[in-house]
């Protein structure tokens, strides 16, 4: 596979994001560029009696030609 001129691959953010019983999320408490900091703030907030609360984890693409080539 050849990748396009350019090409950059996604960043990746990791939201602490709340989920409702059908696991679809209600919102987002903070986005990190690190796993390890998302993890520090979800069990902060589990501590402080969330149970809700899920890492999603979200490419974010610098142009839009690189998301196109990924999609």
């Amino acid at each position: 596979m050849t990748l396009p001129r350019g090409y950059r691959s996604p960043e990746t953010i990791y939201a602490v994001e709340v989920h409702d019983g059908e696991d679809k999320s209600v919102g987002q408490l903070g986005a990190f560029f690190s796993v390890h900091v998302a993890e520090s703030c979800r069990a902060q907030l589990e501590a402080e009696g969330r149970t809700d609360l899920v890492i999603n984890l979200i490419p974010v693409h610098a142009r839009r030609d690189d998301w196109q080539f990924d999609r």
